[in-house]
């Protein structure tokens, strides 16, 4: 059973609920970039497009997440505790949320600020996933100690780059129900960065000093 547990195969069936629900928000995205893009061809006004291209950078994230869940390697050691796991699994998600509420006119410095924080920020959270490859991972489990890269500057560059692109996306829904999610989603990050901590450290004995010379979140601040 334990060579079992520690095989791609249990890897994969484990993962299989979250690639499933991560495929059906991709469906659910689509419809909405096609709108955006279509707005801006039919009205020739910048900001449909920037929301198009924020959207579609979110749909990116997404598939890359897919796509890693399939490649990544299994894991060596990981987290035994249901609360662990559901933290993780939890502030992962917890930003879906934002599409259950309603979209809100923003003026146009605020459109522009929205989908510049979002684009950006989902952005960078692709190349921090693309650095990451086969290390990836939503629960607590060590594959790969990674310090090289974004992860050479800060132990989560990933959370850090979702949380830029939760802001984006806060603006443009339904206050203040958006901000209770953007704020839920941050805080929630705190805890699942211990647990994951926990694990490196167990996992890697280099890990304790790569944390104690790398910033958490903010280079030179925590």
């Amino acid at each position: 059973m334990d060579k079992f547990q520690n095989s791609k195969l249990y890897d994969l069936l484990a993962a299989s609920p979250l690639i499933v629900f991560y495929g059906f928000a991709l469906a659910g995205l689509w419809p909405q970039v096609e709108h955006a893009f279509r707005g801006g061809l039919e009205t020739h006004a910048w900001s449909p497009w920037l929301e198009g291209f924020s959207l579609l950078t979110s749909l990116g994230f997404l598939a890359v997440e897919i796509i890693l869940f399939l490649v990544r390697v299994p894991p060596v050691h990981f987290s035994e505790t249901w609360t662990s796991r559901l933290v993780a699994v939890f502030a992962a998600n917890s930003g879906l949320a934002f599409l259950i509420l309603s979209h809100v006119s923003l003026s146009p410095p605020a459109a522009i600020l929205s989908s510049v924080l979002n684009l950006s920020g989902s952005a960078l959270a692709i190349f921090v996933l693309s650095w990451l490859g086969q290390s990836f991972s939503i629960l607590p489990q060590a594959r790969r100690f990674v310090a090289t890269g974004p992860y050479g500057i800060v132990r989560h560059p990933l959370y850090m780059a979702e949380l830029i692109g939760s802001l984006g996306l806060m603006m443009q829904f339904q206050q203040p129900w958006s901000t209770v999610v953007a704020v839920v989603t941050f805080v929630v990050q705190f805890p699942r960065m211990d647990y994951e901590e926990q694990v490196l450290s167990k996992a890697f004995p280099e890990y304790r000093a790569y944390s104690a010379r790398t910033a958490r979140l903010l280079p030179g601040i925590y």
